[in-house]
């Protein structure tokens, strides 16, 4: 079951850290990944309404910050913002989750390949530094640390590809890893987040072999993990007698 209290990520390997640029973390940043901490401990449930005013309150930012916030992860399919009235946590079903990873099939690949292309150092450094805060995270039980990791590792495949079109495609797509919790299956997905954190370095080692290698084992991760996913939500629906 996630845990409540948040913990930050910290690189078992500091000197994958340090060799990273200082990246200017903006407030909208900030609202964003409080938000989604929420969501992945289960402070915030899929189809829960989400009061921006009372949000800017606790966060200590203006309300047009949190609604900056909030319309960034309507794009990624995250909340529903309804115009003018009010913001909710996405709820998925388990068609729309299959529907979600039929387009994430055809999209995050073509993503790596591009990746493998114009992968360099830094972008290198970037990738392996989200894969050991996602291994510290798991070595702590830090379920929502662990998925804010997973989601910051494939925004920066996206961002890294330089296809302005593909990450504005890829956008649609981000709440994918993690389609799950968002069909209230975070307590009935059995999930080892330590093989899952190396699952993503394995991602990271094909990229250095190129474009075939890299899409060749995302699809193939990706298609795991919508089996996985879709037959432990099945399996919960017909315990509950769904």
């Amino acid at each position: 079951m996630p845990r409540n209290r948040f913990h930050r990520g910290v690189s078992a390997n500091p000197d994958i850290s340090l060799a990273l640029p200082i990246i200017p973390v903006t407030k909208v940043d900030q609202v964003r990944g409080a938000v989604l901490h929420r969501i992945f401990a289960g402070l915030l449930q899929p189809g829960q309404r989400i009061v921006e005013a009372k949000l800017a309150s606790e966060l200590g930012v203006s309300q047009a910050t949190v609604n900056a916030a909030l319309q960034d992860m309507h794009n990624q399919g995250i909340v529903n913002k309804m115009a003018n009235r009010f913001t909710k946590v996405s709820q998925y079903t388990s068609q729309e989750i299959e529907h979600l990873f039929s387009v994430r099939l055809i999209l995050e690949p073509a993503a790596v390949a591009v990746v493998a292309r114009v992968l360099n150092d830094r972008a290198l450094n970037q990738l392996h530094n989200h894969v050991e805060q996602m291994r510290a995270a798991a070595e702590r039980t830090d379920v929502p640390g662990f998925c804010l990791a997973d989601y910051r590792f494939h925004q920066a495949i996206y961002t890294i590809s330089g296809n302005s079109f593909l990450i504005q495609a890829c956008q649609a797509i981000a709440a994918a890893p993690f389609a799950y919790i968002l069909c209230g299956g975070a307590k009935g997905l059995p999930v080892d987040y330590h093989s899952l954190a190396e699952d993503h370095q394995s991602i990271i080692a094909e990229l250095q072999k190129g474009p075939e290698a890299a899409a060749h084992i995302t699809r193939e991760r990706i298609e795991a993990w919508r089996l996985h996913s879709v037959h432990a939500l099945n399996a919960a629906a017909d315990a509950a007698g769904i």
